[in-house]
């Protein structure tokens, strides 16, 4: 929950480009995504880390997303070594933990065959790296 609160904090930053938080933190959102297909995932734009990150490794990750209840969708988190399947519109992993911080990061989508087109609203990732 804590980190939840502190993604919470930091989502004040307005547009796509990360936002540099507490040393060994930054934030990132991301615009809506319409996921219409279950053949082909939809991706968001690339979360690019801020410069400090480069030569860093990944400690956890939060992510926060909306969809409508029950929406019929995968997600995953992505970085270009591994994607992390999520559970959930929202929670935190160190599951990707010691992969290169100075790598960007994508919140992709795969509607599941015969769901309907799907909205996805307010993507963000909050990121520690030591």
């Amino acid at each position: 929950m804590l980190a939840l609160a502190l993604l919470g904090s930091l989502l004040g930053a307005a547009g796509g480009a990360p936002a540099q938080g507490a040393p060994g933190s930054w934030q990132g959102r991301a615009p809506a995504l319409l996921v219409a297909r279950s053949d082909q995932r939809v991706c968001s734009e690339p979360l690019p880390p801020p410069p400090l990150a480069s030569g860093q490794r990944l400690a956890s990750l939060a992510w926060q997303f909306s969809v409508p209840a029950g929406a019929p969708l995968r997600a995953w988190l992505c970085h270009p070594q591994q994607c992390l399947a999520l559970p959930a519109s929202r929670g935190r992993s160190r599951a990707l933990g010691g992969l290169d911080a100075g790598q960007p990061l994508q919140l992709c989508f795969l509607l599941d065959a015969g769901g309907r087109p799907q909205r996805v609203a307010d993507l963000q990732v909050l990121v520690e790296y030591r």
